[in-house]
């Protein structure tokens, strides 16, 4: 058989199996390599939802179950590759292959035949026992009745079954066989392995719980309610149930079967073969617990509340538990004074917590994992913190937002870069507030090659003279005129100067100069002291007119070359950067030297590197 004839034999597979209902025809089959929609009537059937996020069935993920999926999968099975192509949705019968048993699964979904095992689940095999499923609208059943746990004896009335870490189990009339063929009887609370939440896992496997009342009320609503529903999930014939079995058709596959139960009052067994009793995970006011019971004479599904250690069968119900409780992460906290603060998450019940950092920097929490946790801040910084609640079901997350009022900052106080947090000390020269070192900030990139090398990347980049960070260290880094102003063109931007700061523009390094007496004088005033000759300081001699007596504390960071790769000057010149063009390729700077006292107003080419000083907004 040729791969066309193949093809065809596949979607006659699927068009067979829909020939028994009104719902989907081909007038034509494509005489393509490749199936298309052509002339078929496509019924949309919404997508089966699972609980890690995918749609069973839905391979091409357009939200329906329809003819277009069977194409899809027949393509993807000889050889095509159908886009999109979801392979876990494909994969309905959950045997880890994607074959013609998928696409007569995907044809029965579509049929919204009954009885069929839930789309994209395995058998569950469990404590050695597999148990087959059923779907059922959207809810994902076992079709037998669960028969897990090691058997006692039922000897005597009330709570047998105990809280010790082994599931307990009764098998009617102490038999071990009625528990192969009806499953276990347990106790509510053995049931549920000793906690009261609806929904509980108990001795049900991971992924998999007890049903709650109002799961057992959906179950129920689409056979027609409580009135006359237990014959569609009850098993028909009389292999199990006795006569007259009212009513039974089984049209849900839901398969009930008739337990029994084992009694509270003297530990004696009962209604075998006639009722089948199915505890809830839902209490009545702590009194009793709900039950969902078919019986053998009766067409509809009794509802009714017992106490707790009567002996019923469990029908386990896809779905996760605990899921975790929803997580408040507490009230906003705004301009709160000094940098640290208590946080108000809520404390889960259910679920593990951890605090985040969503934005804002230079925060920590010291115990992340605690609800209220000490988070420690920057002050001036605002910052967006989320508290995560999770389990192995999922997560649920909760932002909230903690701002430290501004440090009360007085020019001469230190500053802390938050970014990398260096310490530079300030001074205030007439009304102007100017960092006293040279700014270091960024990652050292090597200089080897003439030209622009610091790029716009969102990473700060500096040069270190001759490539080596020790430089950087004492004098600073070296920095193109566009990284400096981290290409803007914008006189007085902030550039790679800390928040709040900037590169001074050329007239305020005039203003500087002006207050010092003028650029022919400024030069010693703003110069730092010593020389390395003498052992006291970082400029040569003669280090001409040095006083310092501004507290600029200039130093002599040199000079990164635009023309080659070369540094120069270190020790002998301190050149620094102005916000202010000259022209397209040229910014202004100013240069200390050290043979003489002069502030030199100059323009250099952008792509030198020079050292940045920032000034306060």
């Amino acid at each position: 058989m040729n791969k066309m004839n193949s093809i065809y034999a596949l979607l006659a597979v699927s068009l067979l199996l829909f020939s028994t209902s009104s719902g989907i025809t081909a007038s034509t089959i494509p005489e393509t390599e490749t199936l298309s929609e052509s002339n078929l009537n496509i019924p949309d059937v919404p997508a089966l939802t699972e609980d890690n996020g995918f749609h069973c069935a839905d391979v091409n993920e357009d939200g329906f179950i329809n003819v277009l999926d069977i194409i899809s999968m027949v393509n993807y099975i000889m050889g095509g590759n159908p886009s999109p192509f979801n392979l876990e949705a494909a994969d309905i019968n959950a045997d880890a292959t994607i074959n013609i048993l998928d696409v007569i699964a995907i044809v029965n979904i579509i049929m919204q035949l009954p009885g069929m095992p839930c789309g994209c689940v395995a058998p569950v095999v469990y404590e050695e026992q597999t148990y087959t499923t059923v779907q059922i609208g959207d809810q994902c059943w076992f079709k037998e009745n669960l028969n897990v746990g090691t058997m006692i004896n039922s000897s005597q009335g009330g709570q047998l079954q105990t809280d010790n870490a082994i599931i307990e189990k009764y098998c009617y009339g102490n038999n071990p066989e009625n528990c192969a063929e009806y499953g276990g009887l347990y106790e509510w609370q053995e049931a549920m392995q000793y906690v009261t939440e609806e929904g509980a896992q108990g001795i049900c496997p991971p992924g998999w719980h007890i049903p709650k009342d109002g799961e057992f009320g959906v179950l129920v609503s689409l056979y027609g309610g409580y009135p006359n529903a237990a014959g569609d999930l009850k098993e028909a014939g009389y292999a199990h149930w006795n006569p007259p079995n009212t009513n039974a058709t089984n049209a849900s596959g839901f398969t009930g079967l008739p337990g029994g139960l084992r009694s509270r009052w003297v530990g004696s067994f009962t209604s075998l073969h006639e009722v089948g009793y199915q505890w809830s995970s839902t209490q009545n006011l702590s009194a009793c617990a709900w039950t969902n019971d078919l019986w053998y004479n009766y067409p509809l599904v009794e509802r009714a509340c017992l106490e707790s250690d009567f002996g019923l069968s469990i029908r386990c119900v896809k779905g996760c538990w605990p899921e975790p409780d929803q997580a408040n992460a507490g009230p906003d906290q705004l301009n709160v004074p000094g940098t640290s603060t208590t946080m108000a998450g809520n404390t889960p019940m259910y679920g593990a917590g951890v605090w985040g950092i969503v934005s804002g920097t230079g925060g920590t929490f010291v115990d992340p994992w605690s609800p209220t946790a000490e988070f420690q801040g920057v002050a001036g910084n605002e910052y967006l913190l989320s508290w995560t609640i999770s389990t192995d079901c999922g997560s649920t997350a909760d932002t909230v937002v903690v701002s430290f009022a501004a440090a009360s900052f007085t020019c001469g106080d230190p500053l802390i870069d938050e970014r990398n947090w260096t310490s530079y000390n300030t001074v205030l020269i007439g009304s102007q507030c100017w960092i006293v070192q040279n700014l270091n900030i960024g990652e050292p990139i090597a200089s080897n090659s003439g030209g622009q090398l610091q790029t716009d990347n969102g990473i700060i980049e500096k040069y270190c003279y001759e490539n080596s960070p020790s430089y950087c260290s004492g004098y600073g880094g070296l920095y193109e005129w566009n990284e400096a102003m981290q290409y803007e063109t914008i006189e007085g931007a902030q550039g790679i100067c800390p928040a709040g700061w900037h590169i001074p523009s050329d007239g305020e390094w005039t203003i500087l100069s002006d207050f010092l007496g003028g650029e022919y004088v400024a030069g010693g005033k703003m110069k730092s002291t010593g020389t390395i000759e003498d052992g006291t300081g970082l400029w040569y001699a003669p280090n001409e007119g040095a006083t310092n007596e501004s507290g600029f504390t200039g130093d002599p960071g040199g000079v990164r070359g635009y023309y080659y790769r070369d540094f120069y000057n270190v020790n002998a010149q301190g050149s620094f950067w102005s916000s202010t063009q000259s022209n397209e390729i040229k910014a202004w700077n100013r240069e200390l030297d050290f043979g003489w006292s002069d502030v030199t107003r100059g323009n250099s080419y952008k792509d030198y590197g020079l050292s940045v000083r920032c000034l306060q907004d």
